[in-house]
């Protein structure tokens, strides 16, 4: 039975396509679904131009065979992060694999990247590479800093985001073959990773996110970055009070540059933050919680409505796996 079962058996190729696209287009990074085999499952998001442009069809490149990992076919050797380098060094992909609900078998792969880790390279670095490709450096140059840049703990928090997000939905679909309960992820467990990929995607320096309480009344922070143990614990905020609760009962998120709306101008008390956004997290019509995401004074990020829709969009998925 269980070897019968494979991602397209399991999958709406549909609905995995509008996941992929979308968390993409949050993260800013490719992403594409394979099969337990290496055929594509999905048609790849957000890929740089590097490689949906020049190395697709670049006769050095032939069938990209070192954008793949060597199980798949490819040329690129994994690494204890399970990532790979493809065509240089600087240029990584990450592999997410995708298992039944009870971890009995592999039915496909998500492979995220190219990213650059830490920093790119100096220019000068990519010489080699543009001399293989038969391309000018300054063009090679453009395409590369297209890509997008992580952190290391970056991209191990969207990982751990796609992996609850997809086992989920994995899980929902497996049930109905074999007939076991779904029981969904930890809500507090969510929220922490929520708030992980919501820093890297925003560039936020400080934030929180508040759960709404069994009574209903009142939120308790349940995950937060950069603020000190003594708020945390002590923090409770009814709803209807305050910045956060307002965006807890109303349901609406608020961004807070210099201008701010006149009815929570009287709450705006950190003189440090330079940039805030706050925003209700929802599944389906009601409202469990609100992330709060701050950017210092001192630091070049400010956020707008784009940040708005980003992280909301980000939440949209979480959504479904409640």
């Amino acid at each position: 039975m269980l070897n019968r079962i494979s991602l397209r058996s399991l999958a709406s190729n549909k609905d995995w396509q509008e996941m992929q696209n979308s968390f993409s287009e949050v993260s800013g990074i490719g992403i594409r679904v394979l099969e337990e085999d290496g055929r594509i499952f999905t048609t790849p998001s957000n890929i740089p131009r590097l490689c949906a442009e020049f190395l697709k069809n670049h006769p050095h490149a032939k069938n990209n065979e070192s954008c793949l990992p060597t199980f798949l076919g490819g040329k690129g050797s994994i690494d204890k992060n399970l990532s790979y380098s493809c065509h240089h060094q600087s240029l990584r992909n990450f592999i997410v694999p995708l298992r039944l609900s009870d971890g009995s078998k592999v039915i496909g792969y998500i492979i995220l990247g190219p990213v650059i880790l830490i920093g790119r390279d100096k220019k000068e670095d990519y010489a080699q590479l543009a001399e293989a490709l038969d391309i000018r450096l300054d063009d090679l140059w453009s395409m590369i800093l297209e890509i997008k840049v992580v952190s290391l703990r970056g991209i191990k928090s969207i990982i751990r985001f796609i992996e609850d997000i997809t086992k989920f939905a994995i899980k929902s679909s497996h049930s109905t073959i074999l007939k076991e309960d779904i029981q969904l992820t930890k809500l507090n467990k969510v929220f922490n990773i929520l708030l992980d990929v919501a820093f890297e995607i925003s560039q936020a320096d400080i934030g929180s996110i508040m759960g709404i309480n069994e009574d209903e009344q009142d939120m308790t922070i349940r995950s937060s970055r950069g603020i000190p143990e003594e708020i945390i614990n002590n923090t409770r905020v009814k709803l209807g009070e305050g910045i956060s609760g307002i965006a807890a009962k109303e349901g609406r998120p608020f961004l807070i540059n210099e201008k701010a709306d006149n009815r929570i101008k009287s709450y705006l008390s950190r003189p440090y933050i330079g940039s805030s956004m706050v925003l209700p997290i929802k599944t389906e019509d009601k409202v469990v919680g609100v992330m709060n995401l701050g950017a210092l004074k001192s630091s070049e990020v400010k956020f707008s409505q784009d940040n708005i829709q980003a992280i909301t969009k980000l939440m949209q998925l979480v959504s479904a796996s409640f």
